[in-house]
């Protein structure tokens, strides 16, 4: 059987100037049963459009925050590092996708910006904007292959079809989280606090956006395999 070949968003690092990978997302895509490849970070629309057709699903990896001005607000203080070059790309290739129905798996930042960019908000960042400068539960140190907080998943959500359970525990590695959500997407999940964890598109072949880090856990924890194998079943 002809395996599906995934794009999946570089990493950038600022100091080096260049793009990057972490193993894990790969690994996980590889151990699903599909193909990944490091995408490159372009702005020709056009060439956009061909590289989508070119791929048979698109992971939307984690990274810097996302630019506030997507969402109509102004960076304040407590944004971390933004990157245009990402943004800018990621927008159009995730327009492109939406137009020609592939799947999308859309993890942390790529969580965040799918929300954003179909209208949705951020929290710019969790501990302030959300809690009154009290301390949240979402940003652990490592080991990241250890779960730190439950989340409770809704039924009859996309995430509930893949996990077959209404609670789990998960790894959490962020301060920024949806504010408003996006009336475009459904949300799947919230954690202990409310912050929400899991958005999905109703209306789409497979569209999921995740918060937390799955490529982490999926080794140890079948359920989040699960997220994996689901995604790469609906490339084919």
């Amino acid at each position: 059987m002809k395996k599906p070949i995934i794009g999946v968003t570089a990493l950038f690092d600022d100091e080096k100037n260049s793009i990057w990978m972490l193993p894990s997302y790969l690994d996980a895509i590889t151990d699903a049963g599909g193909i990944p490849v490091i995408l490159p970070i372009i702005d020709n629309e056009e060439d956009i459009k061909i590289l989508v057709n070119k791929f048979d699903g698109f992971l939307l990896a984690g990274g810097q925050d996302i630019n506030p001005e997507i969402y109509n607000e102004n960076k304040s203080t407590h944004c971390g590092d933004v990157n245009i070059a990402r943004d800018t790309m990621e927008k159009a290739l995730i327009n492109e996708i939406l137009n020609v129905d592939k799947p999308i798996l859309a993890i942390c930042r790529g969580f965040q910006l799918l929300n954003s960019y179909l209208g949705g908000s951020l929290y710019q960042d969790i501990k302030i904007d959300r809690n009154n400068n009290k301390d949240s539960v979402h940003r652990q140190e490592k080991p990241y292959n250890k779960p730190t907080h439950k989340v409770i998943i809704k039924k009859h959500s996309l995430l509930f079809d893949i996990m077959k359970k209404e609670e789990i525990m998960v790894n959490s590695m962020h301060h920024q989280a949806i504010k408003k959500v996006s009336p475009k997407v459904s949300d799947a999940a919230i954690s202990e606090d409310g912050v929400i964890e899991s958005i999905y598109m109703k209306d789409r072949r497979f569209v999921l956006g995740i918060q937390w880090h799955p490529e982490h856990l999926y080794k140890d924890y079948p359920e989040q395999f699960n997220i994996f194998k689901e995604f790469i079943s609906r490339c084919y």
